[in-house]
């Protein structure tokens, strides 16, 4: 994926289905058939979760998630459900001796220690608002969501299970339909005090959600996983959003998610693989040979790359020019944009397969003035992540505030990864 920037700096860039019935006979009435909507509902249930999240101070955020990866005990949820905090618990339903789950949620509270699984949020997508929790063991008669291969349809019949906190009851089912698939900028509230603005590929449906179901299931008709409940979108009004499930699997395909370790039962004859290791040893070096910034700013780009590779497996790649690498600086200040542009996109994929880079390429050249920026694995950031680099950046450099824009740029960089520091 690639990103140019231009500025007056940088001159740059249902199915139908047959089926047969026997004729009932007179001693036998025929059996009322079993909705639709409560068989996926069971179904689902068993991976539903409820969450609770300790925000200090005697407050705490509460609402849904689904266990999507049995092995390596994760469960899915918002991001906004657990903020920046590292620790969670997470209820799975009980039943009662009617095999029906209890709802009430006194029966939880009560039997916290015993029913209350400790974990761990092991990643998180700040952008898209998803999180990971990574919970400390897994009940018996739990499975995992399987994950649908695609978006749904406008006017597709969908179910989605929470623990709305107006609702006196827990594991509360919602039908619905698809209204649209579509990317999509809101805000929602991480606390009293926060307002978050997130931005991702969305389903919006008809079906009521409220606080308390953010982070919930949205599946399809055969139980499978098409969304995850954002139930905290201030903009919402007599509609429903959730986080599409593409969004869900660009985070649980990112490779310090595929490197935790699975505990799902292996022959006594093997041993447990360690994580992989990055594909480097140490990080790449990046050059500012244009001398285009300070060097209090530069100085932070080097242990942001050491940190993004150790822990992310990311490279992260910054070089200037003070003219045109491999061409004269009058021959390419005489090319029209288009020309240039190909010019610096051919120099940032060769630079990019010699290095053999898995990340972040960005290239600036002084003279002409020019930024291109190139993403090799776009499906290991957030959803619009490149477009919302590019626009950072350039814009520092528009009020030629160069150092400000290298350090917001990196400082983006390590927030789509969950590694940013938290700011004073």
């Amino acid at each position: 994926m690639r990103w140019t920037l231009f500025s007056p700096l940088f001159v740059a860039a249902t199915s139908l289905s047959a089926f047969a019935q026997a004729t009932p006979s007179k001693a036998d009435p025929p059996s009322t058939p079993v909705d639709a909507g409560v068989t996926v509902y069971r179904q689902v249930l068993r991976s539903s979760v409820w969450i609770h999240s300790e925000r200090g101070g005697g407050r705490e955020a509460r609402g849904s998630g689904s266990l999507v990866d049995k092995g390596r005990r994760l469960v899915l949820t918002n991001y906004h459900v657990v903020g920046d905090v590292k620790k969670a618990t997470v209820f799975f339903p009980s039943y009662g001796l009617d095999k029906k789950v209890i709802p009430e949620r006194k029966f939880y509270l009560d039997r916290t220690e015993k029913l209350g699984i400790p974990g761990e949020v092991v990643e998180i997508d700040k952008e898209g608002d998803l999180a990971l929790i990574r919970i400390d063991r897994i009940p018996d008669g739990v499975v995992e969501l399987t994950l649908a291969n695609a978006s749904p349809d406008p006017g597709q019949t969908v179910h989605s299970i929470g623990n709305p906190g107006k609702s006196g009851a827990l594991w509360v089912y919602t039908p619905g339909k698809v209204r649209q698939v579509y990317s999509k900028k809101w805000q929602a509230k991480l606390d009293e005090k926060t307002v978050l603005t997130f931005q991702a590929k969305v389903i919006e449906t008809d079906s009521p959600t409220n606080p308390g179901d953010s982070g919930g299931p949205l599946v399809n008709d055969k139980g499978e996983l098409v969304g995850v409940t954002q139930g905290g979108a201030i903009d919402a009004q007599s509609l429903s959003i959730f986080v599409d499930i593409s969004e869900v699997k660009r985070l649980l395909g990112r490779r310090s998610v595929q490197a935790l370790r699975s505990t799902e039962q292996v022959s006594t004859s093997s041993q447990a693989k360690e994580p992989p290791k990055p594909h480097r040893e140490a990080p790449l070096k990046s050059k500012d040979d244009a001398k285009f910034f300070a060097e209090e700013a530069w100085k932070k780009v080097q242990p942001a790359a050491e940190k993004l590779l150790k822990e992310k497996d990311i490279d992260l790649l910054i070089e200037t020019f003070a003219t045109p690498p491999k061409l004269d600086e009058d021959k390419v200040k005489a090319m029209t944009v288009t020309e240039r542009e190909k010019f610096f996109k051919e120099f940032a994929l060769e630079r990019c397969k010699a290095e053999k880079l898995s990340g972040v390429y960005i290239v600036i050249c002084k003279s002409p003035g020019f930024v291109y920026i190139e993403i090799t694995n776009p499906a290991s950031f957030p959803s619009g992540f490149g477009a919302k680099l590019t626009k950072v950046i350039l814009t520092a450099f528009k009020d030629k505030k160069n150092d400000a824009g290298l350090t917001d740029g990196v400082q983006l960089v390590m927030e789509a990864q969950g590694l940013a520091e938290k700011k004073p």
